[in-house]
C-alpha cells in the first residue's frame, strides 16, 4: 500500500478527466505510482464520481488506465469501461472459471450495478416510515443521536429491539421464525434478517443504526415510495449491493426473494461468514441471478446525499461482525470459490 493521494494531485486526475485527456491521465497516475502513491482505486473512483453526477460520456478515456491497477483489476476495469458502453464483458468475466474467484466475484458486484443502476426519484408516493434495528433495548449515546438525526427528517420512524423485532416477526410469520432469528449468533446477522421480514410485510426506509440522513434524505423518503431501492460500493473494485440502506412498498418482490435466499442460506450455507450469508455479499449473489426490479444508486449518490455511516466505539469490539469474525480466524475470501461453483 502506498502513499495516500494528496487533495493537488485529485486536482489534476479530475482536470484531465474533465477534458477526456486518458493518455495524459494514465501518465499522470503511472508518474505517481513511480513516486510511491497508491493510485490503484483512482480509476474506480473516478468512475463513481461519472456515474454520481451522470457525466459517463467520458468514462471510455479510463480503458488505458487498467495498467496502473493491480491483481485482476486491469480487466475487470476494462470490462465495466467496455459494458458501460454496452458490452457484457462482466459477464463473461464472472463466468470464466480460470480467473481469480475474487476478481469473478467483483466483476458479479459490477454486472448487477450496471444491471439496475439509476438516479434519485423526483416523484412518487412516499416510503411509509424510517425503521431502524439495535438488539439492545438501550443503545450507547451515538446510536441514540443517529437516531435523533433520523427523527429530525419530520418522517415517522420506527425503531425496533431484538425483543420487539421477535414480536413483530411472531406476529406477522410465525413464533418458528422469531425463534429462529432469536437464535442466531450476531447481532448483525439479526439486523440483517429483519429488515428483510420488516420490509416484506410493511415495507419503508431502513437505515443502519450507525448512520445519519444526508441533505436528500428527506426528500428521498417523500418519493421513493414506489419502488425498490439499494446502492452499490461504485467507488471501488470491490464493488457489491449494499444492504445498510433498503427502501421500498409493502410485499416488492426483491425483498421477498432476498429474503427467501437469505434462509435458504442459513439452513445451507453456502460460505462462511455474515458478508455471505445474509450481508452485501449474499445481497449481491441474489440479485446477478435473480430477475429482480430494484433500482441501485451509486455510491457517490448515497453517501452525499442520502446516508451515510460514522464510527462509532462499538465497531472496535465484537458487537462488529467483522471484529468477531476475524478473532475467529475467518476472512470475506473464505469460501469464496464454493459460493462461485454453481455460476455458468
Amino acid at each position: 500500500m502506498g502513499k495516500a493521494l494528496k487533495f493537488q494531485h485529485w486536482h489534476k486526475i479530475r482536470r484531465l478527466f474533465a477534458k477526456r485527456k486518458g493518455a495524459e491521465l494514465t501518465a499522470f497516475l503511472q508518474t505517481l505510482d513511480g513516486r510511491g502513491f497508491d493510485v490503484a482505486g483512482a480509476p474506480f473512483r473516478l468512475i463513481d464520481e461519472a456515474l454520481s453526477s451522470g457525466d459517463v460520456a467520458g468514462i471510455g478515456v479510463m480503458a488505458g488506465m487498467a495498467e496502473v491497477t493491480r491483481g485482476g483489476q486491469p480487466g475487470l476495469l476494462r470490462a465495466v469501461v467496455a459494458d458501460l458502453a454496452g458490452g457484457d464483458a462482466l459477464g463473461a468475466l464472472v463466468r470464466d472459471a480460470e480467473a481469480h474467484p475474487m476478481t469473478r466475484f467483483e466483476a458479479m458486484g459490477w454486472q448487477v450495478f450496471l444491471r439496475h443502476r439509476g438516479g434519485l426519484p423526483d416523484k412518487g408516493p412516499g416510503v411509509g416510515d424510517i425503521f431502524q434495528f439495535w438488539d439492545d433495548p438501550e443503545p450507547p449515546a451515538e446510536i441514540i443521536a443517529g437516531q435523533k438525526a433520523w427523527q429530525s427528517l419530520g418522517q415517522p420512524v420506527a425503531w425496533y429491539s431484538e425483543d420487539a423485532a421477535a414480536e413483530y416477526v411472531a406476529q406477522h410469520f410465525g413464533a418458528d421464525a422469531a425463534a429462529q432469528l432469536r437464535g442466531l449468533w450476531h447481532p448483525a446477522l439479526k439486523s440483517d434478517l429483519f429488515r428483510l421480514y420488516r420490509l416484506v410485510q410493511d415495507g419503508g426506509l431502513y437505515a443502519d443504526a450507525d448512520s445519519l440522513p444526508g441533505p436528500g434524505a428527506a426528500d428521498f423518503a417523500a418519493c421513493a415510495g414506489g419502488g425498490a431501492w439499494a446502492a452499490s460500493m461504485t467507488h471501488v473494485p470491490k464493488c457489491v449491493a449494499i444492504n445498510g440502506f433498503l427502501a421500498g412498498p409493502a410485499g416488492a418482490p426483491v425483498f421477498a426473494g432476498f429474503l427467501d435466499h437469505v434462509l435458504r442460506n442459513l439452513a445451507d450455507p453456502p460460505a462462511p461468514g455474515i458478508f455471505w450469508l445474509s450481508g452485501p455479499g449474499a445481497f449481491t449473489r441474489y440479485l446477478w441471478g435473480a430477475d429482480a426490479d430494484i433500482t441501485l444508486l451509486p455510491r457517490g449518490v448515497q453517501k452525499e446525499a442520502l446516508f451515510s455511516q460514522f464510527d462509532a466505539p462499538y465497531k472496535h469490539t465484537e458487537r462488529n461482525w467483522r471484529v468477531f469474525e476475524h478473532g475467529r480466524g475467518m476472512g470475506k475470501a473464505d469460501g469464496l470459490e464454493t459460493l462461485l461453483r454453481d455460476v455458468t
